[in-house]
């Protein structure tokens, strides 16, 4: 399965496509820079193959960084789906609980205690008296056989919750494509001047993710 590093290398070296055709002359036919861009937000590349009349030149990065973005969201969300599928089953055979129609604060509650009874102890200590009745319900029992079975299940749970994760990363990415693939397309063009397009890079909300991106086109 493709790493986000893989990945963010193959965007890398997308990045540096936009550069690579600001010294090109504009198409000698006549094209249309907005049908070039959407065309791009389309599907990256897609926008270079409509102004260099068939030939993906300058788009070939574009529209593979796209297939290996779609590869590594694809398998993500699978691998993440299988590995859910596996620690429901695991705490249904080996800690007693209920059926997966459970909510997912009591697969995390079953990543965090040993048992139903352990978790009540730890609310009382707390004094979280309103807590207790819910915590208590026989619907949310379970216990855990071992502790290798234990281990076993928050190692397939941290799994699958980092590959949930990553799954929004890689669809910020498609889209960021996307219009690198369409401001890259204005440029091979040649209408950049006539149909300004700013792009600014924002702070990211939450201090271990990515960066926002602001586009703002005026035709």
């Amino acid at each position: 399965m493709l790493s986000i590093r893989s990945i963010l290398l193959v965007l890398l070296v997308v990045c540096a496509a936009p550069r690579a055709v600001r010294g090109q002359a504009a198409p000698a036919r006549d094209v249309s820079a907005k049908k070039a861009f959407a065309l791009s937000l389309a599907a990256p590349g897609l926008g270079h193959r409509y102004v260099h009349g068939g030939r993906w030149r300058g788009g070939a990065a574009f529209a593979l960084a796209d297939a290996a973005l779609w590869a590594g969201l694809g398998a993500s969300l699978w691998k993440g789906s299988a590995l859910a599928n596996d620690y429901q089953t695991l705490a249904v055979s080996r800690a007693g609980a209920a059926g997966p129609d459970q909510p997912r604060s009591f697969y995390l509650n079953l990543a965090t205690y040993r048992s139903q009874q352990e978790q009540i102890d730890n609310l009382l200590r707390q004094r979280l008296w309103d807590a207790v009745p819910r915590a208590s319900d026989p619907a949310n029992y379970w216990a855990w056989a071992s502790e290798a079975d234990f281990a076993r299940y928050r190692r397939l749970r941290e799994r699958s919750e980092a590959l949930r994760r990553r799954a929004p990363t890689l669809a910020a990415l498609l889209v960021a494509n996307r219009f690198l693939s369409g401001l890259s397309a204005l440029r091979a063009a040649g209408r950049a001047e006539r149909m300004p397009v700013a792009v600014h890079l924002l702070p990211a909300p939450d201090p271990r993710g990515l960066p926002l991106v602001s586009v703002e086109a005026r035709w």
